[in-house]
């Protein structure tokens, strides 16, 4: 063998590539070092250095679904480094996930309380106190207004209109708000109270003091929604000479774009990218209102050849980069949703069904041969219908394959799918026999156990105390802002279980629903008065003392045998 001088040697093995993933990194040039820091993980899969590097890299990115993915893989394996739940809180504070992020900072500081992020984490402790602190609406009208604020969010998502109205109407009178008062307007309209709808928009968008941003954009959604276009752009430029940030920004390009003001949009963008630049729906944004205002396409293609970069797995983008090389991009067909189009959409999901009928009960062969499906039934978990959705979750839960577990795991800590979807993906897992301790993020504790649904429960029940969680869930959504029915049917289930309550013939509903209240806020850690929930109800006192004491020895009788239980 002859040796050629001008050949150098060239050493591309993982250390290598790691070395200069770090280089890139802190040159700024983040990408590159994406692109080489997965090359160093694929050749060398073991190495936890190597991944947590990775998952640091893309939470900075604020890709935070695919750092949390590769951090509960880590988890999930049994031995890895304690810094994998720092590094999960990290991710979960920036999702707002605050609750998540103290249980998974609270399991680092557990497992390695002198560990290398310990001072970190006494920083991130700070952080998670002062944002609950100051996210905390002041005050027990306060909290109750925003509780009822909130159950009426989802009253609208569930189109309960009138329901979703009285809970806005209840919350005004707690706590006077423009953000609530506009909501409020949205309901009545969707209820047919057109005229008071209109008196209520203009009291929130129109008052003498200036509406946030927020306010102005549901009151440019408004207008549009009862066809006054001028009125709804008019509000749109108000949001957009108050310079938002952050949710408020997202909020605004969101109705800009509802709006094709797409010169606007595209602008705003541009300047949300200031902040978060490798974020895959402004990226879309800006290509789609480029592409709108008459860019070239190659133009556009170049921010979703980014996105490819940032995820080789993402296939909307992937699809849109291929229409743009092959000039199939039809300018005024395009949405700003992050999605294929709908004949495309139609496509996928024909595929995904047909090859789910042609493999009946044994999905593994097509999973393991058909990259195509693979790769769209994770897709079908991007898309807005929950039958699909459903049908992906159930299908990834049915599969004894790692790829498919880990793409469940990432499942949880999404905040776009349904908790009754999360609840039956872990329903799942626990029939095919999974370790759940692995399985579930920090952001769910296992404790908990998986409740389910109410209608199941309400049967094995006498038809009295039915009733009675009925009346008390009434109650609690009503005052405290609570839609906690699946835990008040088994709460009583439990009791009744383990020690025969008295018959409840109709005279004792009111104080059987008051006394399983009172269990139930107490379990909560708080002190509810026994005289207000009795006038609440309607219930005689020393009755509903009774009952109360009678469901919670009940209950701390099943404590006593579970702790005694090795």
């Amino acid at each position: 063998m002859s040796y050629d001088p001008k050949v150098v040697p060239f050493d591309r093995s993982a250390a290598y590539m790691h070395h200069r993933a770090m280089k890139n990194r802190r040159d700024n040039n983040v990408v590159d070092a994406l692109e080489l820091l997965r090359r160093a993980v694929e050749h060398s899969p073991d190495n936890d250095e190597y991944k947590l590097d990775l998952a640091g890299l893309l939470s900075e990115m604020g890709c935070l679904s695919q750092s949390n993915r590769l951090l509960l893989d880590m988890l999930s394996g049994g031995k890895a480094p304690s810094e994998c739940y720092y590094g999960l809180a990290v991710n979960l504070l920036s999702a707002s996930d605050v609750p998540g992020a103290r249980r998974a900072l609270s399991r680092y500081r557990g497992a390695d309380p002198r560990g290398a992020y310990a001072p970190a984490a006494r920083r991130l402790n700070d952080e998670l106190q002062f944002y609950e602190m100051f996210s905390r609406p002041a005050g027990r009208k306060g909290r109750r207004a925003a509780a009822l604020t909130d159950l009426g969010c989802e009253r609208m998502r569930e189109e309960e209109f009138r329901r979703a109205a009285r809970l806005f109407e209840r919350s005004l009178e707690l706590e006077d708000r423009d953000e609530v008062r506009a909501l409020y307007a949205t309901a009545l309209e969707l209820c047919g109270r057109h005229r008071a709808a209109v008196r209520e928009m203009r009291a929130a968008a129109e008052a003498e003091k200036t509406p946030s941003v927020r306010t102005l954009c549901m009151a440019s959604q408004f207008y549009r929604m009862i066809q006054m276009p001028r009125k709804s752009r008019q509000m749109a430029v108000r949001a957009v000479q108050q310079h938002p940030a952050g949710m408020e920004m997202r909020m605004l390009i969101h109705t800009l774009s509802e709006l094709s003001m797409d010169a606007e949009a595209g602008e705003c963008a541009r300047l949300a990218m200031q902040e978060t630049p490798y974020d895959r729906q402004l990226l879309h944004v800006r290509a789609v209102a480029l592409l709108r205002t008459g860019a070239p396409a190659a133009q556009a293609a170049k921010f979703w050849e980014r996105i490819v970069r940032i995820d080789p797995e993402d296939s909307v983008a992937a699809y849109y980069l291929q229409a743009a090389s092959q000039g199939e991009l039809a300018r005024e067909s395009m949405e700003y949703a992050y999605q294929v189009p709908k004949q495309e959409v139609i496509a996928r999901l024909g595929y995904v069904a047909d090859v789910l009928s042609k493999a009946g009960s044994d999905l593994d062969a097509p999973w393991r041969e058909d990259e195509k499906f693979r790769r769209l039934l994770k897709w079908c978990l991007t898309v807005d219908d929950p039958r699909f959705r459903r049908a992906a979750v159930t299908a990834l839960a049915a599969l004894n394959d790692p790829e498919a577990e880990a793409t469940l795991r990432e499942v949880f800590t999404r905040p776009e799918i349904s908790c009754d979807m999360k609840l039956n993906a872990m329903v799942l897992l626990r029939l095919r026999g999974a370790v759940m301790r692995r399985a579930l993020p920090p952001s769910i504790d296992e404790r908990d156990g998986v409740l389910p649904d109410a209608e199941a429960l309400l049967p094995h029940l006498p038809i009295g105390l039915r009733q009675a969680c009925r009346y008390a869930s009434e109650v609690l959504e009503d005052d405290y802002g609570l839609s906690v029915m699946p835990a008040l049917a088994l709460t009583m289930l439990r009791a009744h279980s383990r020690r025969q309550l008295v018959f409840c013939a109709r005279w004792r509903i009111p104080a059987y629903a008051a006394a399983l209240t009172y269990c139930y806020l107490s379990m909560r850690e708080e002190c509810p008065s026994f005289r207000i929930l009795c006038h609440q109800f309607g219930s005689d006192f020393r009755r509903t003392v009774f009952y109360a004491a009678r469901i919670a020895s009940a209950l701390e009788e099943e404590s006593d045998e579970q702790t005694d239980r090795p």
